[in-house]
């Protein structure tokens, strides 16, 4: 009667001592969250910076210094870090569909490559934009 594991919740879902994330289930929250950053910072920076240069070479340099500063440049950043992953989480999801890749070291495998991958990716692309 007196048996730990009966008294313990049987719920994933329940935070805290009893569940602990996994390597799969936080890149299925990351790729949502990074979707949706996307969609709600990426997406209306680009129009942005198309809207002024069609708008001229005043606008387009106003646009311009403001990503030159730390705000902008932290919008990229963030912005090249949600695509990276996005990107390569996509991919795996790929390969998924492909129907590869389904084994469990396979799985954590490519999540870790996936993690690893992204901020290669973002340092990469950083440093030959810079």
């Amino acid at each position: 009667m007196n048996d730990p594991s009966r008294q313990r919740p049987l719920s994933p879902y329940m935070l805290g001592p009893y569940y602990r994330f996994q390597i799969t289930s936080l890149l299925s929250i990351s790729g949502r969250i990074t979707g949706m950053l996307l969609a709600a910072v990426t997406l209306p920076a680009l129009l942005a910076w198309l809207l002024a240069l069609a708008a001229g070479p005043d606008s387009f340099a106003a646009t311009q210094a403001w990503f030159s500063g730390i705000c902008g440049k932290l919008v990229l950043a963030v912005s090249l870090l949600c695509l990276s992953f996005h990107l390569l989480n996509g991919l795996r999801h790929l390969a998924w569909d492909a129907g590869k890749g389904f084994e469990m070291a396979s799985v954590r495998a490519s999540g870790w490559a996936v993690i690893i991958g992204t901020f290669v990716l973002t340092a990469l692309v950083w440093w030959c934009a810079s």
